[in-house]
């Protein structure tokens, strides 16, 4: 299980939609007056739930529930999670466009393609077969998702017996891929700082 570092890329904190709303649409720098003015208009709350029902691939109804002004308090946090990973992998503004024009299908994985990218990618045969005939392998999966989806551990031990997890909710597909795009962007992103610091030393 040697892969489990992986998810030190991941935030471990929440995002508020409020101010995941204002990195989407490029205004989280403005001033307090130009924020005002912002999201005072009269089209952004209905934009801010048509971004939030893309990304989640929920009903515009379920939205509304959670509030009725842009701070959407009401919010579940283990949706807030899945807002600061799409903020990390930067999935945001760049899709925005096609949010709002309707063409955005939010990725989705499965609970057993993402336990076998952290907890198995890169293992040989052997180290696999040792791994997930481990006592503890259960565990670790019940752990890792319960860690990465912010979900109570009941729950995820309620969604199946196996790695397949067969019963977990659809929404919580989509935060997985949404993690793995975090894990993507972050490793990305180290490995330039990393070239640009060896270059940076090689002209020194």
């Amino acid at each position: 299980m040697n892969n489990y570092n992986l998810l030190k890329y991941l935030p471990d904190r929440e995002l508020e939609p409020r101010q995941f709303l204002r990195h989407c649409f490029g205004i989280a720098e403005l001033t307090p007056a130009e924020l005002l003015e912002e999201e005072t208009d009269s089209q952004y709350r209905k934009k801010c739930i048509t971004i939030l029902c893309a990304i989640f691939d929920i009903q515009r109804a379920t939205v509304r529930k959670w509030g009725s002004d842009l701070n959407f308090e009401g919010m579940p946090n283990y949706c807030k999670i899945a807002l600061a990973y799409i903020d990390t992998a930067e999935i945001m503004p760049r899709q925005i466009k096609n949010i709002l024009k309707g063409e955005y299908n939010p990725p989705e994985v499965d609970a057993q393609t993402f336990l076998e990218k952290i907890l198995l990618d890169g293992l040989n045969e052997q180290q696999i077969l040792q791994t997930v005939s481990h006592a503890n392998f259960r565990a670790t999966c019940v752990k890792t998702l319960t860690q990465v989806l912010h979900i109570g551990t009941k729950s995820v031990q309620d969604w199946g017996q196996d790695m397949s997890f067969r019963k977990m909710p659809r929404i919580h597909k989509h935060t997985l891929a949404y993690a793995l795009a975090a894990i993507s962007q972050a490793q990305g992103a180290m490995v330039v700082d990393r070239s640009t610091t060896i270059a940076w030393k090689k002209a020194a």
